[in-house]
């Protein structure tokens, strides 16, 4: 039975089931190879930012979850970004994330409104989205019902190519 839809900040110590949640995520949604290194550095970020040094001008973040230390059954992985033509800031929505035995509860609803919420305080506007094969449309439906649509996401990995840079290949 899934625990109350109550959304906390993670902590150091929720880190294992953390990684638990992010591994199962990236399995369902993963469209690229896994990097640890690379989720490492962020979440390192996320949950310890007293270590971020004053001119550190590198992305801060926050994870939020639901449950308890030892037994998480969702989170939000939330950053502050910018887009590449733009200064201004954003918070650029990097997982939600429920455990499917956890799947008939409110708790993604919950994450969904605790970013929301994370607007609403901030001021700084949220940019989310559904990369996913499996319930697809029932996912795009939940966030419909919570978000305002302003586009869609497609993706193409085409043929092999020609093995040439992006810059070599444009410039021939």
């Amino acid at each position: 039975m899934p625990c109350p839809s109550i959304v906390r900040t993670a902590k150091p110590e929720d880190l294992q089931e953390i990684w638990r949640l992010f591994l199962m995520s990236h399995k369902e949604q993963g469209m690229f190879p896994l990097a640890v290194e690379k989720v490492n550095w962020f979440l390192d970020r996320a949950l310890y930012p007293e270590r971020l040094h004053q001119q550190d001008t590198g992305p801060r973040g926050v994870v939020a979850v639901i449950g308890e230390v030892g037994s998480l059954e969702g989170l939000a992985f939330v950053t502050i970004g910018e887009m590449w033509f733009s200064y201004a800031k954003h918070l650029e929505e990097f997982t939600v994330y429920v455990d499917p035995e956890h799947r008939r509860s409110n708790h993604a609803k919950a994450l969904l409104n605790w970013m929301k919420h994370e607007v609403d305080v901030t001021g700084v506007p949220l940019i989310t989205g559904i990369i996913s094969n499996e319930r697809t449309e029932a996912k795009c439906r939940l966030y419909g019902r919570v978000f305002q649509k302003v586009g869609e996401f497609y993706t193409y990995f085409g043929h092999k190519g020609s093995g040439m840079p992006l810059t070599v290949t444009a410039s021939s």
